[in-house]
């Protein structure tokens, strides 16, 4: 089985909507973001993708949508409402569902089989030095 990883770092500000706690304030993260692809085979080229463009999809889509944007749960309309009022926000709703850990690097699985046709081994996201979540699509 061969294995490759791609690494990457964005940043970020969000809250968890009805948290009960100190992530229920708006704050921000310099995530660490891991991409794990696994195939028995090798390409023509020997490789189980192109770093480059498993990265230069990936990357881009982050940069786009989450990078220096602040993400929320769709019915966090307090925030939305409030940081809608200025051309200054980037906003990044996930529908019905926090912008937690877990759930980011369940969208950087789909979103990397949706650029790349190819379905990762797993997705590791770091919201910390010391802290991460991983997503593998594994039921």
């Amino acid at each position: 089985m061969y294995q490759i990883r791609i690494e990457f770092t964005f940043d970020s500000g969000h809250r968890l909507l009805n948290y009960d706690g100190k992530c229920a304030y708006p704050h921000g993260h310099t995530y660490r973001a891991e991409i794990f692809l696994e195939s028995t085979e090798l390409n023509s080229l020997g490789l189980v993708y192109d770093f480059t463009d498993l990265k230069d999809r990936i990357k881009t889509w982050t940069d786009d949508n989450w990078d220096h944007a602040f993400l929320l749960n769709s019915q966090d309309q307090e925030l939305i409402e409030g940081l809608s009022s200025t051309e200054l926000v980037r906003l990044y709703k996930f529908q019905d569902e926090n912008p937690s850990c877990e759930v980011m690097s369940r969208k950087l699985y789909e979103t990397t089989i949706e650029l790349c046709g190819f379905a990762p081994s797993k997705v590791r996201l770091w919201e910390s030095a010391n802290q991460f979540a991983e997503y593998h699509g594994r039921g």
